[in-house]
């Protein structure tokens, strides 16, 4: 005989609402003129306290290189656009951008995988902003 597990509904609620999509959306980018430019939304219900993305430079016949691009003891409001700029070392090539992490107010650490994936940015070489 087996037995039925009950769950309380506030646990499962919270589970599905992890469960949902990216809360983080990547809206744009450009590059800057020594950096790049990246404009994202808030598209979950809490606020993000810490928001850490992949940042490359793939440059010809050589491996990506990384750049940091993290935002550490933020606060980005569920609903509303953000503009970051992030430095970048000299270069040319496409730079690609993609969420790794955010952290929400509550503690929960959100990373993309194959069911929940987030948008990713490729920023042309020729689209630069002065």
């Amino acid at each position: 005989m087996t037995k039925a597990i009950t769950v309380p509904a506030y646990v499962l609620a919270a589970s599905l609402a992890y469960a949902s999509s990216c809360p983080v959306m990547l809206v744009s980018g450009m590059r800057d003129v020594d950096g790049i430019v990246v404009t994202f939304r808030n598209a979950g219900k809490l606020p993000i306290r810490d928001l850490q993305f992949n940042c490359s430079l793939a440059r010809a016949a050589q491996p990506p290189q990384r750049m940091a691009c993290r935002e550490k003891n933020a606060l980005f409001y569920p609903g509303m656009e953000y503009t970051l700029r992030y430095p970048q070392p000299r270069g040319t090539g496409q730079v690609t951008v993609s969420v790794k992490s955010a952290t929400l107010s509550d503690g929960y650490v959100f990373r993309p995988s194959k069911r929940q994936s987030c948008r990713t940015l490729r920023i042309s070489p020729g689209r630069t902003r002065k």
